[in-house]
């Protein structure tokens, strides 16, 4: 009994377990369909303010409607300075700044 329970759950982890190929590809599909404000997001922004832009908890800004609240300069601004417990100059690069700048103001 205790076996195959043992080799029950090893299958089951098994079969969650994707192949680095099937991972590798959905990535490449997530990439070729991101805008490249998005994937400056995910690459930069994501851990802290969440896949949908959501905050991930209360002290994480929720970015849902930033584009209505805060001017691109503005938000530009937080960018490059930060704010509370955002840090400062987590982007670079000026192409990938003013593209991270245009995609989260279009979220009204």
């Amino acid at each position: 009994m205790r076996t195959r329970i043992t080799v029950l759950l090893f299958v089951i982890l098994l079969a969650g377990c994707g192949t680095t190929e099937d991972r590798s590809t959905v990535q490449k599909e997530t990439v070729a369909d991101s805008e490249p404000g998005e994937l400056v997001y995910k690459q930069t922004c994501v851990g802290c303010h969440g896949q949908d832009l959501d905050g991930r908890g209360s002290s994480m800004k929720d970015l849902r409607h930033i584009g209505s609240k805060l001017s691109e300069e503005d938000i530009k601004n937080v960018v490059i300075n930060g704010r509370r417990s955002m840090p400062s100059g987590l982007v670079k690069d000026d192409e990938e700044l003013d593209a991270l700048v245009k995609w989260l103001h279009s979220h009204k």
